[in-house]
């Protein structure tokens, strides 16, 4: 059963809020967009490899990264730093391998085209290790922060319109940023990893009381065994339903960014409309997650998720009926940036909650690997879905080098609208069997935070 959060207020201050996002989602976001944007072009252009090859590469490195996050929850649970901080610490490691192997990815040592590609897939598994040890972190830090269910949503929506926000400011900054630099990708890399470098100390002196050892919950006699760092053996109970609800709610982002060039290009006859598309659902995005937080508040986390999903798989649906042309489809697409928003950005939410009552339950603190297992929902969700949509545009007949006939052009409409609404929607489907009593884990999290202020005095 849930229950409504209306009555609580974040014990955190604003300032620390906005310093979470920040320093966590904002200062990522300028890697995340520069390895989407650049990766595949870099791969193509600079280091001049086949198509074909290129394809492998990406596809062997995209796969690798969903590999990595699964490792990511195990590494961060099982190496602890006591002294200095838990989650902090690994945050500051997973920074300083980022600054180091992001701009090696992005040098061109001019190797023969296998010995590139090969370097580029191990450079790449590499620099996955320190950003998803380092994601894991960073979303696992919500736990030892929240005081109530109203600090992990703030958290939340911090991380959210921060990652937005990040988005933004660099689809301004970031041409001016490279031709500064000489166009150099292994300049720009070093100065984005350098960002995140920078991010993480940051969030280590902000969240290092906080993250702490304490007193550990007394557990169970009869709680189940559960080896630290398993990701197999988290899989249980509340976890099941949130794995496979996530994946399929990452999965219409794959679709959607996959097809959308392809859309506007062929079905809109408006390439324009692709970079407009693009910053409207940022700004959108943006919106909603503030206006997430009122929402979930309100109406509760569990049935929040369930209905917006259902309402973005319907909003999916009516660009096969309205979304043909520019207008209604910018419209279309602004209401789906706003309203998918709760889905994604409860996702780090849903595993504190997860991570709170196995500790409640008095099972072994697998806290890292819990929010491992979320980040691998977001990645395999996008590698799942952009596999999918990569292969259905072969099986409709879509050749770039042939004429693209009425048939093609209906097949790309379907794919684009019916194939994300029906992610979202069996996404909510799946979610109905996620049950977490809240106001049991609430109270368990009031006790808590008793406990470490008492300690703290």
């Amino acid at each position: 059963m849930e229950n409504k959060i209306q009555a609580q207020k974040p014990t955190l201050k604003q300032s620390q809020l906005l310093l979470y996002g920040f320093f966590g989602m904002f200062l990522n976001t300028f890697y995340l967009m520069f390895l989407a944007y650049f990766r595949l072009f870099y791969l193509t252009n600079v280091l001049q490899l086949s198509t074909g090859v290129s394809a492998l590469v990406n596809t062997l490195s995209v796969w690798g990264n969903v590999v990595t996050m699964m490792l990511a929850g195990g590494i961060v649970d099982r190496v602890t730093f006591k002294k200095c901080g838990k989650f902090c610490s690994w945050a500051v490691i997973g920074g300083i391998g980022m600054s180091i192997s992001f701009p090696l990815l992005f040098s061109n040592l001019g190797l023969s085209q296998s010995a590139a590609g090969a370097v580029f897939v191990i450079l790449f598994v590499v620099q996955s290790i320190s950003y998803n040890c380092l994601w894991v972190a960073e979303r696992s830090l919500v736990g030892p922060l929240s005081g109530n269910a109203a600090d992990a949503n703030s958290l939340a929506m911090m991380a959210q319109q921060g990652s937005t926000l990040g988005g933004l400011i660099f689809g301004v900054v970031n041409t001016p940023i490279m031709n500064f630099l000489g166009g150099s990708y292994t300049m720009t890399a070093l100065l984005y990893g350098l960002f995140i470098l920078g991010g993480t100390i940051g969030m280590f002196f902000l969240t290092r009381k906080y993250d702490l050892p304490q007193e550990a919950a007394p557990k169970a006699a009869n709680a189940p065994k559960q080896p630290k760092g398993s990701f197999l053996k988290a899989m249980t109970g509340p976890t099941i339903p949130f794995f496979f609800a996530m994946i399929l709610n990452n999965c219409h982002l794959g679709f959607f960014m996959t097809l959308l060039a392809y859309f506007t290009q062929y079905v809109l006859n408006d390439p324009v409309i692709l970079s407009i598309s693009v910053t409207a659902g940022s700004v959108a995005g943006l919106i909603g997650a503030w206006l997430s937080k009122i929402i979930c508040n309100n109406m509760g986390k569990k049935k929040a998720f369930i209905y917006f999903s259902i309402l973005t798989g319907v909003l999916y649906m009516l660009i096969a009926f309205i979304g043909k042309t520019s207008i209604p489809f910018l419209i279309i697409r602004v209401a789906i940036g706003c309203f998918s928003v709760v889905g994604g950005m409860l996702i780090p939410v849903f595993a504190n909650d997860i991570a709170d009552y196995k500790e409640m339950k008095g099972e072994t603190d697998a806290r890292a690997v819990i929010q491992s297992i979320a980040g691998t929902t977001i990645r395999f969700g996008s590698a799942l879905s952009a596999t999918i949509a990569s292969f259905s545009l072969a099986a409709v007949g879509f050749s770039a080098t042939a004429e693209v006939t009425p048939t093609i052009i209906n097949s790309i409409t379907y794919l684009m609208a019916f194939a994300p609404a029906a992610v979202c929607i069996l996404s909510a489907l799946c979610f109905i069997f996620y049950r977490i009593d809240e106001k049991e884990v609430d109270a368990f999290r009031a006790e808590k935070a008793a406990r470490l202020h008492a300690a703290q005095k």
